[in-house]
């Protein structure tokens, strides 16, 4: 049945039925003339999936689903039962027209069920139908210049593998072919079934494959690898691309990390071996649909592309349980093939893999949900392997942007200051705008990534914030927003500021300029400060009549006026006051509106209230001990890494002041305390002594409760420069002469902070830095305190009392990191 006369095939348009059905030789039948009635079932965007004669008396259309899964199993049952009963006309619509057969074609014959393909430039219909002997026959008619490719690359390897005779699996014959078609025999053999789980017959299949064609070689000289290059390189160079970036970058960073000049087999591989393109027959292995068959893929390349498509498309498994089963099976099927070359041969499945779907999916538009599906898949598997070379906060950035921009609802990178989103500050935030569903399904991603240690969400009535920190230490912290409101106040309206939003060149959705302008100066303004430097250069990047242009735009909206960027950046009290009058009195802030968002965000605060707080931290120490340097350090590093409010006080709450500021004033007496060295006090008797304490007692045991309510509830961090420790083991440094027991026991009463940290070092180092202790001191305040922390440490749990010796900055600020991470992200 060879055709090689017929022409090539020109580009069809799927939803162009009669032109579908001119390929089987039927053409639409004249107004009043007798023709083929036709029944369909559509996709669920509407689109014709299947089309057979209305005479037809079985689903034929059933040979081309895959009935693997349970709710597919009971699909295809129900069909067939409808069938039996002879009920299609209720269940399945009669299309408009009807056909007749041109005689054009000596194929199909009356009875036949076509299948309009996989949209994408690979895109074939398939014809099913039984020939004048009852041979089942699958007719591949390509809809494209692609797709005309790849059905004759199938011919060829059909052609070639036919001419053997397979032990371990069988493949359709070529029953006829041509450039616009491919005849070719059904391999579905009494008994057969599809198979969802790879077995010992896949094993098999294989096994021989490998053996006929493995070739080892150095990666750098296969067929493989210069596909690899090739393909990446290419999606690099992608503009405008809806492929991701993310995705793009990662496989670039993968081919990097793999040393090409190893070695590893290459084999003849299937290319697209899943369980919908094979039939697990009583003697063998039946495969089909070659047209993407690689004659030198990498190790394994079926085996890995069975379980990450089963996986992906049918049982959608998260991506540490896909790689972990992938291996699992070839470890127990291959045992032969050492882990490391198992490890290397899955990532250049991945990389191969992933580049070919990606460009065949940058050709495509439009794109089935399955796309979606599988670009995320990739995007985790990747990251799984890309742990090692770069930073788990980068390679979550990667994927939460490429997760948000392939959204039906793309979200919005709000304040966006880095030229490239996808790599912003490393101690910036990320804030996303997003639909309110979309907020829900975002935090359940970042609580799902596979490199996370522990994620903290705080909730809040416009938004949700997740506090992640990742396997590696590094940290990231998400805002998600609905809606663009402060407290009560409605500010922009989120649905305008989507809608007008645009992408960069990296892909990733931005505000436009006026909204990103406006959105960045009533957040700053309407929590008092001013707009940061950064922001502010960013806008006076932009020529000075578009800055003028912003300008205007708060003379109009606000009625506050301004000569230039740089002056609206600066917080003016009256202006704001101004500000939130006019604020007030927009149609979005009516009080019938702005009444309920006040009320949700008083119970969103109360939720929040009510949760765990922030944390408290001590750091004592002889003076000289470093502490200062110390405190300065990781207040720096709790705001930019990890994002927290930090407050610093000195010794105690001071709810009251020093007990000199009664007779001096606050100011004198802080002047002479500045003045004064410490333990130069003269007091030295017990009740004056008592008294003193007392006073001080008294605002450790009220103070903690104002901190608590001012500050920790509220999740800030304080630090204290000294602590209560002082008048156990250093009461002369405030002057108190009393027993040490007691001030002991008296701590029972006293907030126990999370963690408390005693800096000392060598009394040479110490002196060095200051001369205002003896050296015998120095040991003597060093050893009481050690002996300090180790009783509190051992009595109260739930604290941590670490002694630590600071005789390196960067390792006490590193063990000291540790410390807190676990407290912060227990």
């Amino acid at each position: 049945m060879e055709n090689s006369a017929s022409a090539p095939a020109p580009t069809i348009d799927p939803a162009n039925l009669p032109a579908l059905l001119r390929l089987l030789g039927y053409e639409p039948a004249a107004a009043g003339a007798a023709g083929v009635p036709l029944r369909g079932v559509r996709n669920p965007d509407g689109s014709l999936r299947w089309v057979w004669p209305a005479t037809l008396r079985q689903p034929l259309f059933l040979e081309f689903y895959s009935a693997t899964s349970p709710k597919a199993r009971l699909f295809s049952a129900l069909v067939r039962l409808v069938f039996w009963c002879r009920l299609q006309g209720l269940f399945f619509r009669q299309l408009p027209g009807r056909y007749v057969a041109s005689g054009e074609q000596a194929w199909p014959t009356a009875d036949f069920a076509l299948f309009t393909g996989t949209p994408g430039p690979n895109r074939k219909a398939v014809c099913c139908y039984d020939d004048t002997s009852d041979q089942r026959v699958f007719a591949k008619l390509p809809l494209g210049p692609i797709a005309v490719q790849k059905v004759q690359a199938e011919t060829a390897h059909l052609r070639a593998l036919g001419q053997q005779e397979h032990a371990a699996f069988e493949v359709p014959q070529v029953l006829g072919a041509g450039p616009d078609f491919l005849l070719q025999t059904s391999v579905k053999r009494p008994g057969a079934h599809r198979a969802a789980s790879f077995d010992s017959a896949h094993a098999y299949f294989l096994t021989e494959l490998l053996a006929a064609t493995s070739v080892r070689q150095p990666i750098e000289a296969s067929i493989c690898w210069h596909s690899i290059e090739a393909q990446v390189a290419a999606l690099q160079d992608l503009d405008g691309s809806r492929v991701p970036f993310g995705l793009r970058a990662k496989l670039r960073h993968l081919r990097l990390s793999i040393d090409a000049s190893r070695e590893l087999s290459f084999a003849f591989a299937h290319g697209d071996f899943t369980p919908w393109n094979c039939w697990l027959g009583p003697e063998k292995l039946a495969i089909y649909d070659l047209e993407l068959a690689l004659p030198g893929a990498s190790l394994l390349y079926d085996l890995f592309h069975f379980e990450v498509q089963q996986a992906l498309l049918g049982s959608r498994r998260p991506a540490r349980a896909i790689r972990t089963q992938a291996l699992a099976v070839a470890t127990e099927h291959f045992p032969a093939v050492p882990a490391e070359e198992l490890g290397l041969a899955w990532q250049l499945y991945l990389l191969h893999q992933v580049a070919t779907g990606a460009l065949l999916y940058h050709a495509q538009t439009p794109w089935h949900p399955q796309v979606t599906w599988l670009l995320n898949g990739w995007n985790a598997l990747l990251t799984l392997e890309l742990t090692s070379v770069l930073e788990h906060r980068q390679l979550a950035l990667y994927d939460l942007h490429d997760y948000v921009q392939l959204l039906a609802e793309p979200g919005v990178v709000l304040k966006p200051r880095a030229d490239n989103a996808y790599y912003p500050a490393p101690t910036s935030d990320l804030d996303l705008l997003l639909t309110k569903e979309n907020v829900l399904a975002g935090v359940q991603f970042m609580q799902e990534f596979g490199l996370l240690q522990s994620a903290v969400v705080r909730s809040a009535a416009h938004m949700q914030s997740v506090d992640c920190l990742f396997l590696d230490g590094s940290l990231l912290t998400v805002d998600l927003l609905h809606q663009l409101h402060r407290q009560a106040l409605h500010l922009l309206d989120a649905q305008a500021v989507r809608g007008q939003a645009h992408r960069d060149e990296a892909g990733v959705y931005v505000p436009s300029l006026g909204h990103d302008f406006t959105y960045t100066w009533l957040f700053y303004w309407l929590n008092h400060s001013d707009m940061p430097l950064g922001h502010l250069r960013y806008f006076q990047r932009f020529p000075l009549a578009r800055q003028a242009g912003l300008l205007a735009h708060l003379q109009i909206s606000y009625g506050l006026s301004f000569h230039s960027i740089a002056e609206a950046s600066v917080y003016h009290e009256a202006s704001a006051a101004h500000l939130e009058f006019v604020l007030r009195r927009a149609p979005a802030n009516h009080r019938a509106r702005r009444w309920p968002r006040g009320l949700r965000y008083l119970l969103s605060t109360a939720t929040e209230f009510l949760r765990p707080g922030g944390l408290v931290i001590t750091f004592s120490g002889v003076d000289g001990a470093g502490k200062s340097t110390v405190i300065e350090h990781v207040k720096e590093r709790l705001e930019k890494k990890w994002r927290k409010r930090v407050v610093v006080i000195r010794h105690r709450p001071s709810v009251l002041p020093i007990i000199s500021a009664w007779k001096y004033g606050k100011q004198g007496a802080e002047a002479r305390s500045i003045r004064s060295l410490p333990r130069q006090g003269q007091n030295f008797g017990l009740s004056s002594s008592l008294a003193r304490f007392a006073y001080y007692y008294f605002d450790y045991v009220v103070g903690q409760v104002v901190i608590w309510l001012k500050y920790t509830r509220r999740g800030h961090v304080v630090l204290y420069d000294r602590y209560y420790f002082d008048f156990i083991n250093d009461g002369r440094r405030s002057n108190i002469s009393l027993p040490t027991r007691l001030t002991k026991v008296l701590y029972a009463l006293v907030n126990k902070p999370q963690l408390n940290f005693f800096l000392y070092a060598d009394p040479e180092e110490i002196l060095r830095r200051k001369q205002e202790l003896s050296a015998s001191t120095i040991r003597q305040l060093t050893q009481e305190y050690q002996e300090l922390f180790g009783q509190l440490d051992a009595r109260y749990r739930r604290s941590r009392y670490v002694p630590i010796e600071n005789h390196d900055l960067g390792q006490t600020l590193d063990l000291i990191g540790e410390y807190i991470g676990q407290e912060i992200h227990p």
